[in-house]
């Protein structure tokens, strides 16, 4: 069974190669091709998981990354790329690798997106609006500085520049992942956009993780998410990528706090857990990965894997892992 679908695969992507058209693989064929792949991981018996997250510059080694891919179970990744490589570079990766790379849209979180430079934000929902796109990429708000650079940026919610964004989610219905720093002053702009834009699906990234303890008293608990996933229905979240027990460099707060960390190992925080299994279908999972983190891939995969999904019900932990994004990215329900 696993070979005959490795074999549909293989034929698929040789006849889209020798069409001459490889930059326009049908919507319908790609949706085969992802389906067989997850398909076939399913088959070997172990749970599969689309990435929603990924970081796409120049120093990333594709080939590195389909092998760790391999090894960890992810079967689809939304290939996110920068400014520098634009939309494009993400549907050539996945013309060649067709069953594993999702062909996203630039992020925004660049020079260009924060300058609201109007050349990138009309190629951007050009972009979002071709029908060539399953996702779009992760557009920040609020950004701290992180382990891996030095932005410490603010592009509101409610600006001119996101408004292009959750116009083009909106007419497009692709889904688009939002960077925003969950300080309880920071909320009623997002708060803004998310009852404006009802049809805009946005994956707020990071959920499970406290920055700051005296600026984010909303998002301590699971009831800062629960309050917002009761009024809005057109927001999703992906979980916090921390190794559990790691403090925030910008104010020494443990970062993940949907995790109990005991000397006796790390668990799964049992009201999370609720909130979860409350609402299976509005978490997903991002790696979060970029050439500065790349080495700590395999680390993330293992946490959700043996820390999250294995503490959660069987149709839990397989709506977060893949069948929630398949929803999203593909607009259908997962059927096996």
């Amino acid at each position: 069974m696993l070979v005959m679908q490795r074999i549909f695969i293989t034929a698929l992507f040789i006849f889209i190669s020798l069409s001459g058209n490889a930059c326009a693989i049908e919507r319908g064929d790609q949706i085969k091709i992802f389906k067989k792949k997850i398909e076939s991981v399913i088959g070997q018996g172990k749970m599969p998981i689309i990435d929603v997250e990924f970081h796409c510059g120049e120093k990333i080694d594709i080939g590195a990354l389909m092998k760790k891919m391999d090894r960890n179970g992810v079967v689809l990744t939304w290939l996110g790329p920068n400014e520098k490589l634009g939309s494009d570079y993400s549907l050539q990766i996945s013309n060649k690798h067709p069953d594993y790379f999702v062909p996203t849209t630039v992020h925004g979180d660049g020079k260009l997106w924060h300058g609201s430079d109007k050349a990138f934000l009309d190629r951007l929902a050009r972009d979002a609006r071709s029908g060539k796109y399953f996702a779009m990429g992760e557009f920040e708000a609020r950004h701290y500085i992180s382990s891996t650079n030095n932005r410490d940026v603010h592009m509101p919610v409610d600006s001119e520049a996101m408004r292009v964004v959750f116009e083009a989610a909106s007419e497009a219905d692709l889904p688009f992942l939002l960077h925003h720093e969950a300080e309880d002053a920071m909320l009623p702009e997002l708060e803004r956009m998310l009852a404006k834009y009802p049809k805009a699906k946005v994956i707020w990234c990071h959920i499970g993780r406290n920055r700051n303890n005296l600026t984010w008293k909303k998002f301590r608990t699971p009831d800062g998410a629960r309050e917002l996933l009761l009024k809005y229905p057109n927001l999703y979240f992906d979980l916090v990528q921390s190794k559990p027990g790691s403090r925030y460099r910008g104010t020494g707060a443990v970062e993940g706090v949907m995790y109990n960390v005991t000397l006796l190992g790390v668990s799964l925080d049992p009201e999370w857990k609720m909130l979860f299994e409350e609402f299976p279908d509005r978490f997903v999972i991002g790696s979060d990965m970029n050439a500065g983190r790349f080495d700590n891939y395999d680390r993330v995969m293992e946490t959700f894997r043996d820390i999250v999904l294995v503490s959660l019900k069987k149709e839990v932990a397989e709506g977060i892992a893949f069948k929630n994004a398949w929803r999203l990215m593909t607009g259908i329900n997962w059927q096996e």
